[in-house]
């Protein structure tokens, strides 16, 4: 061992790392430094791939099970998944906005040249999706009212084409013929094509859209594009770096646990409860497995079976984890760690004889978990009712840029033809779902009062209201513009996100 290499030395030191804390250790590194040959400075590739195998084995302990190899390997997925899943979230925040400013109106002024086009903006990196099922990644949504040339649905769609192109754009895929062969009363006139187009980290797809029998209030028609990020090739490395980072260190906690758990009935509790573990997150990790077809603007990322599948089995599976390790770093807590608590209890049998200092703490401690309970109502006792706010005209602030609520406030008195149109032009302005709120509504007042309190009588008085979930945050602007100096049209209001 005197005469060998010190390089071979620190390289057989590094992969001995890979078995568990103790003497075997120098064992192996002595027996490893006595067989290798004169002159040798590294390891074989076989020596090594023979330690990393035998060295992660031996930190599973339990020699001859070979189910908590199996065991092991699905909680490092599963682990991996999650870790993994957390990082690819976590880095879409560092993606940059989509086009605003100059660069949206260079886009603009290809698709739809000499137009006015609304909507557009950032949005959100992932929203969820309008059946509330799952989500995807945030798309901004451009369009233009029909016109003479956007009704030549071929001729424009090829024109916006060929300039998508020649500002370098590459067509990636073209729209199937519209079918609407089962659809009641479908009229043959009626027109829709479109393309998706690429060009760096940025996707748009677009649409031209005809319906001649369509009522004048609902319109023929319009023109539309729809642009998103593609996820960046930085953030899949990182999310497959965090993956196999959270993989090895739920192994090597794995097999922290299952040296500690010596006895028949903690084995099996253990086992019990990872396969719950497992149960909770390996359904969802199965829809993270790559699936056919072109990407659109309604892609989801691949964790998105986490949300799908709900939170609440993955949410339950790690405070499941949580709770066997702690369960396990109590009952045989590890060496520095008992050391530690032993002399802490050292020091509590000293401060058990003085009780003055003792009541101190006490009465500290005591204040401070007080007043992490405390929750003080800042409203006047006396303050009961509100006076209620009522918006008008355009309210879109600053902190509702990246918001996908709105709503409508319209006069009570309005006819009801006049708020058929005004639902009819919110429709055209690309609005999702909606419901309409008046006095009797449950939870009507909360729009004017934040805890709904108002005096009796008042709210026969207030508007009543839409409550609106855009498509994309941009599309409030074009919302607005149909509806504003409609007949009974009180405010359009852009809500903040969170409100």
């Amino acid at each position: 061992m005197v005469s060998a290499d010190p390089r071979l030395v620190r390289a057989y030191r590094r992969l001995i790392r890979f078995y568990p804390p103790g003497p075997r250790r120098e064992e192996l590194l002595d027996t490893l430094l006595e067989c290798a040959p004169p002159g040798r400075r590294r390891p074989t590739v076989s020596e090594a791939v023979n330690l990393v195998r035998h060295g992660s084995r031996a930190r599973l302990g339990r020699p001859r099970s070979r189910g908590i190899v199996v065991l092991a390997l699905l909680v490092a997925a599963a682990a991996g998944f999650v870790g993994s899943c957390a990082a690819s979230r976590l880095g879409l925040e560092a993606v940059g906005s989509l086009p605003v400013g100059a660069e949206a109106a260079e886009i603009n002024g290809t698709v739809f040249p000499g137009l006015t086009v609304w909507g557009g903006g950032d949005a959100e990196k992932i929203v969820t999706q309008g059946d509330g099922e799952g989500v995807e990644y945030g798309y901004a949504v451009n369009w233009v009212k029909s016109t003479p040339a956007t009704r030549d649905v071929p001729a424009y769609t090829a024109a916006a084409r060929a300039r998508l192109e020649a500002a370098g754009w590459r067509i990636t895929a073209v729209d199937p013929p519209l079918d609407e062969t089962d659809m009641v009363g479908a009229n043959p006139a009626d027109r829709a094509e479109g393309f998706t187009a690429e060009r760096g980290a940025l996707v748009l797809h677009f649409a031209d859209y005809l319906y001649p029998g369509a009522p004048w209030y609902d319109g023929d028609g319009n023109a539309m594009y729809t642009i998103w990020h593609r996820q960046p090739w930085w953030l899949t490395g990182v999310a497959w770096l965090a993956g196999l980072l959270t993989a090895a260190l739920s192994w090597l906690l794995t097999g922290w646990m299952s040296r500690r758990v010596q006895s028949d009935l903690g084995a099996a509790l253990g086992v019990t409860g990872t396969i719950c573990c497992l149960l909770g997150i390996l359904p969802a990790a199965l829809l993270a497995l790559p699936g056919g077809g072109d990407a659109d603007e309604t892609a989801s990322p691949y964790w998105q079976g986490l949300v799908y599948l709900g939170a609440g089995p993955a949410l339950l599976a790690g405070m499941l984890a949580a709770l066997m390790v702690a369960v396990v770093f109590v009952v045989k807590p590890p060496a520095p760690v008992a050391r530690a608590v032993r002399r802490a209890a050292g020091s509590a049998g000293r401060l058990r004889h003085r009780p003055g200092l003792l009541a101190s703490l006490v009465t500290a401690a005591v204040v401070v978990a007080g007043l992490g309970l405390y929750r003080s109502d800042t409203r006047p006792v006396a303050a009961e009712l509100c006076t209620p706010d009522v918006p008008s005209g355009v309210v879109d602030p600053p902190s509702a840029r990246l918001s996908y609520r709105s709503r409508i406030f319209i006069d009570p008195a309005t006819r009801a033809e006049d708020r058929n149109l005004i639902e009819a032009a919110f429709r055209r302005g690309f609005g999702g779902g909606y419901t309409f709120s008046w006095t009797t509504t449950p939870g009507f007042t909360d729009a004017y009062c934040d805890d709904g309190r108002v005096a009796a009588g008042v709210a026969e008085t207030l508007p009543y209201y839409w409550e609106i979930d855009l498509a994309s945050p941009g599309l409030f602007g074009g919302m607005a513009h149909e509806v504003s100096g409609m007949p009974g049209i009180v405010a359009v209001q852009h809500l903040p996100a969170g409100s």
